[in-house]
């Protein structure tokens, strides 16, 4: 069985995904809906409620980004082939 090499560890996209929920579900979703909606409530419910599900998710999708190599440079500068 092939060993899976992460470059990230799981603890850098844990804080990058509940960071970046934060920033996302408490500061810039909340006033778009509330300017839609004019609806305090419904935007902190909503806010609440996108968080719980999208930092998990938002966590697995940068775990899987993690195992591809694109736009990664060679570690192998400076080693004669």
């Amino acid at each position: 069985m092939k060993k899976l090499i992460f470059w990230e560890t799981n603890k850098r996209s844990l804080a990058k995904a509940i960071s970046y929920r934060i920033y996302q579900s408490f500061i810039i979703s909340p006033i778009m809906l509330y300017f839609l909606t004019g609806n305090l409530k419904l935007c902190l419910s909503f806010s609440l409620l996108e968080f719980l599900i999208k930092a998990p998710a938002y966590f697995i999708f940068e775990r899987i980004w993690s195992l591809v190599n694109l736009g990664y440079k060679s570690s192998n500068i400076g080693h004669s082939k």
